[in-house]
C-alpha cells in the first residue's frame, strides 16, 4: 500500500470521489435526497490516495473551516480493502497534515446507521457532539 498525496483535478481522485458518492447514494435509500454528490464548492484543500498495485483503492480528504479548525471529507475504501487499516492510515496522515496547517480541532459528518464509519471515528478518538436525526457530526481535539 502507498499513500500518495494528490491535486482534486486527478482522474483517479473524481473516480472515488464518484464511487464513494454512488455507495453514499445506495445505502442511503429513500434518504438519497439528503446527499449531495461531490462538487468544487467543498473547497477541499488537500486529498491521499491509497494505492495498492497501482490501483487507487481509497482516498481521503481535508478542508479547513475555520482558523484552527479541519474538517475531514470523502474517507472511501472500496469494499475488497476495507478492514485491512487503511482507514486509520489515511485518518493519521490526515491528522499529521492539519496539525502541520495549525488545526487542534477536527470535525466530520455522518450518520448513525453508518456503523462501521461510526466504530472507527470512535476508535480513533472522535466523539458525537451533535445528532440530528440520523445525522451525526463527531469531533477530535489534536494538539499541535
Amino acid at each position: 500500500m502507498n499513500i500518495v498525496s494528490m491535486k482534486i483535478s486527478d482522474e483517479s481522485v473524481l473516480k472515488l470521489f464518484s464511487e464513494h458518492d454512488d455507495y453514499m447514494i445506495d445505502f442511503l435509500g429513500e434518504d438519497q435526497v439528503y446527499y449531495t454528490r461531490y462538487n468544487e464548492s467543498e473547497d477541499i484543500e488537500k486529498v491521499w490516495v491509497v494505492f495498492s498495485d497501482n490501483l487507487p483503492v481509497g482516498c481521503i480528504a481535508y478542508r479547513r473551516k475555520a482558523d484552527g479548525t479541519g474538517e475531514v471529507k470523502r474517507l472511501y475504501i472500496k469494499e475488497e480493502y476495507r478492514g485491512k487499516g487503511i482507514s486509520k492510515e489515511l485518518l493519521k496522515m490526515m491528522e499529521y497534515h492539519a496539525k502541520e496547517q495549525g488545526c487542534h480541532t477536527l470535525f466530520l459528518d455522518t450518520r448513525i446507521t453508518l456503523e462501521p464509519a461510526v466504530s472507527l471515528y470512535r476508535s480513533y478518538g472522535f466523539h458525537i457532539v451533535f445528532q440530528q436525526g440520523l445525522y451525526i457530526q463527531m469531533k477530535k481535539e489534536i494538539c499541535s
